[in-house]
């Protein structure tokens, strides 16, 4: 059986978890989809004014859990027909839980920076 250095194991292990990861959807394309987290359940950085992922495929009854992990407050909203919310000001730490509870698709956006969007598809 061949040796290998302590850099080369590494280097293996590395590559098989980042090879997992992007098999479930961890890193990767963008677009998330449920089970990154607890089942059920995706997390949304704001950082950077930028969500982390921008793009989310889900299901009924999922929980979105968006995490503001900048220094500064954010302002989430929704105006799509059906999946409006406001969740006012989010200040840097804060977690807002969202149930998704019906399908379709729809935009997050924040009021304080207007070019902070996602989508989230909901099946």
């Amino acid at each position: 059986m061949p040796k290998f250095d302590l850099a080369a194991r590494a280097r293996l292990f590395t590559s098989a978890a980042f090879a997992i990861a992007i098999g479930t959807g961890i890193v990767g394309t963008g677009v998330f989809s449920a089970g990154f987290a607890a089942a059920g359940e995706i997390v949304i950085s704001q950082k950077k004014r930028k969500f982390t992922p921008s793009v989310v495929r889900s299901k009924v009854g999922d929980k979105v859990v968006f995490l503001n992990d900048d220094r500064f407050a954010h302002n989430l909203f929704s105006e799509t027909p059906g999946h409006e919310f406001d969740v006012r000001k989010q200040m840097p730490g804060d977690r807002h839980v969202l149930t998704l509870s019906r399908k379709g698709e729809f935009q997050v956006r924040c009021a304080i920076h207007p070019r902070m969007r996602m989508k989230i598809t909901v099946e």
